[in-house]
């Protein structure tokens, strides 16, 4: 395909300058991504298993319900009932220390079970920060900020990573045919970059046009949500919607609501109106004084579903009926179906293990697509100086390199050291001690990348990264073969 060179040119230097500003971003984004696609799996491994008898049969909780309220009346008002109990969901019956409590993340539980004699065992439970840190740090693009603004700064990125994707396509169209395959890895470092670059852009293309474009959607997705709401929801669900908002704010104090069906008949209701939802958790709020409200979240594995978790199901917990499928696979109408798309390319979530192990290597391929953006483009750079006279790299050249070495080798070091340490010791503190001791070590990588010569750069920060990742199974193995 001919394209004029001066047309060429310029989209060479859009994607250069557009790499450069997001790349580094994008790493992270990437390398933190392609593991939070196993978030779940990793928060059990890392969790502290909670000393409890054995989970109590679906049969019995009823009796497991009633005695857990007599005892702990408040628990009425927001609990959580596990058929499938995972090291981070370890008891049938969960409600929070906190009621009322709207976190993403982990929160302190109570989790409660009935010992061999039938009387009520409860303990405090929390699942380990790290996996949620992970895909928080993915979400952020690596930044230390809070909602919402790391979304907004995210969906720049991303707009700024879809031009870098249609400036790049451009580029490489002209040599589509005479560069494809080529890998010229003993022909100058320039050339061996150039060639890994393009060899994993051009054919991880279209996962990451499918990532640029569901990015933007995340990023914006409130937005995109309330018009969705006005657009596809009935006048009176969408007063229940602000009036439910308003309310979780506020949660009453406990209070008697009507009879509901025992977490059996739920289940057997559910299948009666889709077979093929497995339903996970069943999770009880007050709506209000008098009523309660029950989502259910499940999967099936014949449909995309909108949650890396899986779908949702909103249930009258009195009679069992689906009261609303918007977020629920295989039963959800043609809008909300094509959101949901979006949602599972992205996550992965759909296809099983499979995909997802796929995912976890299109991620890691991702990262180092942007790790050699940014080598080509340093390597170029200094080659335009030595050019014009230059016998070592400019003073801003220099800054861009010792930025880049320290934020990718800072980002792998920090995730490995996070995962050992959670190993290492039996709880792993809070979210925020989490954060510190990444943001620890990422600054000490950064700040080594300032102070090491240049020679010892990548050798300094690369074993750093090896090291602590190679860590990891070290430790594993080890407290295996103690326990």
């Amino acid at each position: 395909m001919k394209i004029r060179t001066d047309i060429v040119q310029m989209y060479r230097d859009i994607h250069s300058w557009v790499g450069i500003l997001a790349g580094l971003f994008l790493f992270v984004a990437f390398y933190a991504g392609g593991i939070s696609v196993f978030e779940v799996p990793l928060q059990n491994w890392l969790t502290k298993p909670a000393v409890l008898p054995a989970p109590v049969s679906v049969q019995q909780m009823p009796d497991l319900m009633q005695k857990a309220f007599a005892a702990y009346p408040e628990a009425q008002q927001e609990y959580t009932v596990v058929l499938s109990p995972t090291v981070s969901l370890p008891a049938r019956l969960m409600w929070p220390v906190q009621a009322g409590q709207r976190h993403a993340g982990p929160v302190d539980m109570i989790a409660a079970s009935l010992d061999a004699g039938g009387h009520l065992i409860t303990v405090k439970h929390k699942p380990s920060e790290v996996a949620h840190f992970i895909d928080e740090l993915h979400e952020n693009v690596g930044l230390p900020v809070f909602m919402p603004y790391s979304r907004w700064f995210m969906g720049i990125i991303a707009l700024l990573y879809a031009i870098a994707l249609v400036s790049g396509v451009i580029v490489f169209l002209p040599m589509l045919a005479k560069n494809l395959f080529a890998l010229r890895l003993v022909k100058g470092a320039w050339k061996k970059w150039l060639d890994i670059h393009n060899l994993l852009g051009v054919f991880s293309l279209p996962f990451h046009v499918v990532i640029a474009l569901s990015s933007v959607l995340f990023a914006y997705h409130g937005v995109i949500h309330n018009v969705q709401t006005m657009m596809f929801s009935a006048p009176a669900a969408i007063h229940n919607h602000h009036s439910h908002a308003e309310k979780v704010e506020h949660p009453p104090i406990a209070q008697s609501f009507p009879p509901a069906l025992a977490p059996e008949e739920i289940v057997r209701a559910l299948q009666k109106q889709a077979p093929g939802f497995v339903p996970d958790v069943l999770n009880y709020a007050a709506a209000d004084k008098a009523k309660q409200t029950l989502y259910v979240i499940g999967h099936d594995e014949h449909y995309m579903m909108r949650g890396p978790a899986g779908g949702l199901a909103q249930l009258d917990p009195a009679s069992g009926k689906i009261l609303s499928t918007e977020y629920m696979p295989g039963l959800q109408s043609a809008p909300f179906s094509i959101l949901t798309t979006f949602f599972a390319l992205h996550f992965g979530s759909f296809g099983g293990n499979a995909v997802r192990f796929g995912y976890l290597i299109l991620g890691l391929v991702g990262a180092f697509l942007f790790y050699s953006g940014n080598r080509l483009w340093l390597i170029s750079r200094y080659r335009k100086e030595q050019k014009n006279g230059a016998t070592e790299p400019g003073r801003g050249t220099k800054f861009l390199t010792r930025l880049t070495y320290g934020s990718i080798f800072g980002c792998v070091s920090g995730i490995s050291v996070l995962i050992s340490t959670a190993l290492l010791t039996s709880y792993f503190g809070s979210y925020l001690s989490v954060s510190l001791l990444y943001y620890a070590v990422f600054c000490i990588c950064l700040g080594v990348s300032f102070v090491v010569p240049d020679t010892m750069r990548v050798r300094v920060l690369g074993m750093c990264a090896v090291i602590t990742t190679l860590a990891i199974p070290l430790i594993y193995v080890c407290k295996s073969l103690v326990s």
